[in-house]
């Protein structure tokens, strides 16, 4: 898989919300994590997707992507999770 963002998006995030995208690829590979299609966002040309999951450089965050083929996705935007996504992660888990 490979991992897309457009640079002057991520420059904004790393200055508004202290995370850079480089360093977060690993929440995919949270057994835990909690994905879903962000409808609210979504477009007739465009589904964006969301996921809440833990990375090893910034805990748990709430990153949105959207998917522009079969082996690419581009990150829109990531924040830390903030309490109302911490509770629905914590849910997932106890529940598996």
């Amino acid at each position: 898989m490979t991992f897309i963002w457009d640079p002057i998006k991520s420059e904004q995030v790393l200055r508004d919300h202290g995370i850079d995208f480089a360093r977060i690829e690993d929440v995919f590979g949270d057994p835990f994590a909690v994905e879903y299609i962000d409808e609210e966002h979504s477009t007739h040309d465009e589904i964006r997707f969301s996921i809440i999951g833990l990375t090893a450089e910034y805990g748990l965050i709430y990153l949105s992507y959207t998917e522009t083929n079969d082996n690419e996705l581009r990150f829109i935007t990531a924040r830390k999770a903030e309490r109302r996504l911490v509770e629905i992660y914590d849910k997932r888990r106890s529940r598996i």
